[in-house]
């Protein structure tokens, strides 16, 4: 495997959280890495963390929930190998503008059939609508066989479903990464092989140019003693 593959290969892997503005996001990103609850504003525009799953490295990418920040997502779709969809169990109202921005990112052309975390969080709030009610508001059932999906209910602030969620993730996105890496290896080892050959054939063709020289040289040695 070359230094460039291998470098890609043993990066943390990427996943981006999106949803609803005032789903949870920041909460849950901050409640996995420091325990507890975030203080300040919402996500505004971009932010990145590297987090700890089960000691395996993970970085998280998340993007504020308001609608002026949806460009914002295609650009980050490509490199990511997993996303996080974070849903307001409690908001009956803003249900289908949720499901709307999920299915959105789920048929945009560069998600590709990537793992996607759903979580339902605010579980903790009496009205939260729960996983079955879920399931159906954002037509789950509808999604294309091949979409790996998984919908976890949680409550950020009591620091409940969270790691069940994340192990889910992190196992769909190594799943995904044992049947990539042998595509790479092959790769990897055609492109060595071509420049294995390429070697050979350079090395041949200044074999002959310099047997040409040799040649030429002691043909011009001979008319020089002749003369």
């Amino acid at each position: 495997m070359n230094s460039s593959t291998k470098n890609v290969v043993n990066k943390p892997p990427s996943v981006l959280i999106t949803g609803s503005s005032g789903s949870g996001k920041r909460t849950i990103v901050h409640m996995i890495k420091h325990g507890k609850i975030p203080d300040g504003f919402p996500t505004i525009g971009v932010d990145f963390e590297k987090l700890t799953i089960n000691e395996a490295p993970l970085m998280i990418w998340s993007i504020g929930g308001r609608s002026g920040y949806r460009p914002l997502l295609t650009q980050y779709y490509r490199r990511m190998l997993g996303f996080i969809f974070v849903v307001d169990s409690n908001d009956h109202e803003g249900i289908d503008e949720a499901c709307k921005k999920l299915h959105e990112i789920i048929n945009n052309d560069n998600f590709e059939e990537k793992p996607i975390l759903i979580f339902a969080n605010k579980q903790d709030l009496p009205n939260a609508m729960n996983n079955d009610q879920l399931q159906n508001k954002l037509h789950l059932d509808k999604l294309n066989k091949n979409i790996k999906w998984y919908l976890q209910a949680t409550s950020a602030i009591e620091n409940q479903g969270l790691d069940e969620g994340f192990e889910w993730l992190m196992n769909s996105i190594q799943d995904k990464n044992d049947k990539i890496n042998p595509i790479i290896e092959t790769y990897n080892d055609t492109i060595t092989m071509k420049n294995h050959f390429i070697s050979l054939f350079n090395i041949t063709e200044l074999t002959t140019f310099i047997r040409k020289i040799v040649s030429s040289s002691f043909n011009l040695l001979e008319n020089v003693v002749k003369y």
